[in-house]
């Protein structure tokens, strides 16, 4: 059977963090939970890879059938009929190509986060930016939970858990205090970015702004607005 190879999407990566003293206590946790995002994210990698190559073993039988009835002088209803059929497998393989490009971005993004927390042979900064630490968060439409976040330079990354057993991580960048963080969640994959401004002068220090959703099939809320609290 003919091998498929798929291009690979861009890599994201981001800078690894370590921290004083409280934030150091947390990254090994903040590394424990990419390392279990990462192995959960490379069995998925597999059974989507073992689904495409089943998809392309009946779109390359069925083109086969197809090119074989032809040469044969088959009717034009049959014709018709194979062609419909081997129309709709080549749309569930295409449908399986988007399906494994998903799940390497989702390997990708889970290394380059275990990376950033101080797994897997990442060489961590000393110092750590003003975004680094705990917060807690406010998802609008009726979402609530936890954020931690590492900050290095204009690189923002971090691990969230949020009420409704939604767990995953947050990758992004902070420029003028200006926020872009983009959500990856363990069960839906790359869902949402999130913009949003900082105030350091609040008490506690607070960022907020709104999200989009990037996935708009999913019967859940496209748009919302969102806050975060220092939680030190």
């Amino acid at each position: 059977m003919r091998s498929l190879w798929v291009g690979l999407v861009v890599v994201v990566v981001i800078a690894g963090a370590a921290a004083p003293t409280t934030v150091a206590q947390d990254v090994p946790g903040m590394a424990l939970i990419h390392a279990r995002m990462l192995a959960e994210s490379l069995t998925e990698l597999e059974r989507q890879d073992d689904r495409l190559r089943e998809s392309w073993a009946l779109v390359d039988a069925g083109n086969a059938s197809v090119l074989d009835a032809q040469r044969k002088g088959a009717s034009l209803d049959s014709l018709k009929s194979q062609e419909d059929n081997l129309v709709e497998l080549e749309a569930q393989l295409l449908m399986r190509i988007l399906e494994v490009q998903r799940a390497r971005r989702d390997v990708l993004t889970n290394r380059a986060a275990l990376e950033a927390a101080g797994g897997e042979g990442a060489q961590p900064s000393t110092t750590a930016g003003v975004l680094t630490g705990q917060w807690d968060l406010i998802v609008q439409p009726g979402l609530s939970g936890t954020a931690y976040l590492v900050h290095q330079g204009t690189l923002v990354s971090g691990t969230y858990e949020l009420s409704g057993g939604w767990t995953g991580s947050l990758r992004g960048t902070v420029v003028a205090n200006r926020v872009r963080l983009e959500r990856i969640d363990s069960q839906l994959g790359f869902a949402a970015i999130f913009y949003g401004e900082v105030n350091l002068d609040a008490d506690p220090d607070v960022i907020q702004g709104r999200w989009e959703a990037t996935q708009l099939a999913t019967g859940l809320p496209s748009a919302g607005g969102w806050r975060a609290s220092r939680k030190d």
